[in-house]
C-alpha cells in the first residue's frame, strides 16, 4: 500500500482533472462548436435588442449610430442589433395634461400653489387668481426627440402658455375675465401657445384649453364683491330709469300732442267766428248806407232785445195819474 510522497508534493489526481477539463473547453472552443456558440449569443443579443413590439399607441423611431432612419408604427419592429441600429418608443396617441396655476400632485395632496403661480395682472391693474390645464400630443416624434426631448417637454409647453395668458391677461379688463371673457382667454391661450411651439419645432399639438377658475385674490374678495354689488345696483337703476323713461315719453308725447291739436282747434275756431262777424260788419256797413235811419232804429232795436231781458224795467202809467208799477 503507498503512502503520500515524502516531498509533500501533491497527487497527480487533481492535475489530470484539470487537464481534461481544459483539453474539453478546447475542443469546445475550437471548430464547428465555436461557430455555433458565437452564432447563438449573435442571435440572442439580437433577440435583445434588435425586436421590440410597438403598441398601439406608439410610434418607434429608429437610430442607426445616432442618426434617425425610419419612424415604425405599431407592431412587431425588427432592427439591427446594439450598438448599430436602437429604437425608442413614444406614446405619440396619449393626451398628456400640463396644469398652469396649480400642481396636480399638490391638489392631491392639498397645499395650494404659489403666489407667482396662481396670480395674474389684467389689463386695468387688477390682480386675479387663474388655474387653466393644457392637454397636448405628440405630433412629431422626431422634433419632439431632437427639439425638445421627453424631460423638457412638459416644462416647454408649460412657459409657453405662460407667455401666451401672460399676454392676453394683460389686454382684457377684470370684468370681462370674471364674466364672458373665459372662452376667448382660453381660445386665444391655445392659439398662441401652439404658434410658439410651432415657432419652435417642438412637435407638440395642443388639444385644449379649460380654464379652471377665475377669482379675486381671498384677501381683496370682499372688495371685488362690494364693487360687484355696487355694478349690479347702477345696472337696476339704470333700467329702472330706461323702464320710466320709456313709459313716461310717449305720455308726454301724447299729450303734447293733443294740446296742439285743441291750439288748432281753437284758433280755427276763433279766426272762423272773426270772420263771421267781419261779414256781418260788412254786411250791416252795406245797409246802412242804403238806408241808414231804418238801418240805426234796427241796430237800436236789436240792442234792446239784448238789454231789456237782464235789466230791471220801471213803467210810469200816465192815465192813472203818474203810478207806478214795477215789473222785473
Amino acid at each position: 500500500m503507498s503512502g503520500p510522497r515524502a516531498d509533500g508534493a501533491a497527487p497527480a489526481a487533481p492535475r489530470s482533472s484539470r487537464a481534461r477539463r481544459a483539453a474539453a473547453l478546447r475542443r469546445l472552443l475550437s471548430g464547428p462548436r465555436l461557430a455555433g456558440l458565437f452564432a447563438l449569443l449573435v442571435a440572442l443579443h439580437w433577440g435583445l435588442t434588435g425586436v421590440r413590439v410597438v403598441r398601439e399607441d406608439e410610434q418607434a423611431v429608429v437610430l442607426r449610430f445616432g442618426a434617425i432612419t425610419r419612424l415604425a408604427p405599431a407592431g412587431i419592429l425588427f432592427t439591427l442589433p446594439w450598438p448599430i441600429e436602437r429604437s425608442l418608443a413614444l406614446r405619440t396617441a396619449e393626451v398628456r395634461t400640463m396644469p398652469i396655476g396649480y400642481r396636480i400632485a399638490d391638489a392631491a395632496r392639498g397645499p395650494g400653489p404659489s403666489t407667482r403661480e396662481i396670480e395674474w395682472v389684467t389689463g386695468d391693474n387688477n390682480i386675479i387668481d387663474l388655474t387653466l390645464t393644457l392637454k397636448y400630443v405628440i405630433s412629431d416624434p422626431v422634433a419632439y426627440l431632437y427639439a425638445v426631448g421627453p424631460v423638457e417637454a412638459d416644462f416647454l409647453v408649460r412657459r409657453c402658455a405662460e407667455a401666451g395668458l401672460t399676454e392676453m391677461i394683460a389686454c382684457l379688463p377684470v370684468d370681462e375675465l370674471l364674466t364672458a371673457g373665459k372662452g376667448r382667454v382660453q381660445e386665444e391661450t391655445r392659439r398662441r401657445t401652439q404658434a410658439d411651439l410651432d415657432s419652435l419645432g417642438a412637435g407638440i399639438r395642443i388639444v385644449t384649453v379649460n380654464i379652471g377658475g377665475v377669482v379675486p385674490p381671498a384677501n381683496v374678495i370682499a372688495a371685488f364683491n362690494d364693487v360687484s354689488t355696487a355694478k349690479i345696483e347702477k345696472a337696476r337703476m339704470i333700467n329702472e330709469a330706461d323702464g320710466y323713461a320709456k313709459d313716461s315719453l310717449p305720455r308726454a308725447r301724447a299729450m303734447g300732442h293733443r294740446a296742439v291739436q285743441e291750439a288748432e282747434s281753437y284758433r280755427e275756431a276763433t279766426v272762423n267766428r272773426a270772420r263771421g262777424e267781419v261779414s256781418g260788419f260788412n254786411d250791416l256797413l252795406a245797409e246802412a248806407r242804403r238806408a241808414r235811419a231804418v238801418t240805426e232804429m234796427r241796430i237800436y232795436l236789436e240792442a234792446m232785445e239784448r238789454i231789456l231781458p237782464r235789466a230791471r224795467k220801471v213803467i210810469v202809467d200816465e192815465s192813472a195819474g203818474g203810478q207806478l208799477r214795477l215789473l222785473e
